[in-house]
């Protein structure tokens, strides 16, 4: 006999499964079918004037002031979300501009130095000629 074992084990109990012969022969397997399906739409409460429903994990106010300031919550924050990803985007193609603008700068200064340097050697050949 095991040192940790439970002495006490219950027997599992079989689970029961419904007959739909009879539901599909006399209301039709339409009806059957919307019957015994678990498409459960989405729980809802009503207490008075308040009304809540359950989705996707959270009680959410349908009706009145409060349903209303959820519904607007939820735009903002939708609108919220889409104002960020945009202004990342800008931001990068900001960086982005910003580098090609530096490479060019650097391109153009090469560019005037290379310039500068070859009339400086031109101005020193004509001047040794000259001598």
């Amino acid at each position: 006999m095991p040192l940790f074992s439970s002495k006490f084990n219950p027997k599992t109990i079989p689970v029961r499964r419904q007959d739909t012969s009879v539901l599909k022969n006399e209301l039709g397997s339409d009806y059957a079918s919307k019957e015994l399906s678990l498409d459960i739409g989405p729980l809802k409460i009503k207490l008075g004037d308040f009304e809540v429903s359950f989705e996707e994990g959270q009680w959410i106010p349908a009706s009145g002031r409060a349903g209303a300031a959820h519904k607007e919550n939820l735009r903002l924050k939708n609108e919220l979300d889409r104002l960020e990803e945009e202004n990342n985007m800008l931001r990068l193609k900001f960086e982005i501009l910003l580098d090609m603008m530096t490479d060019k700068t650097v391109e153009a200064e090469q560019a005037e130095l290379q310039r500068s340097q070859s009339l400086s050697s031109l101005k020193q050949k004509s001047k040794k000629s000259k001598w």
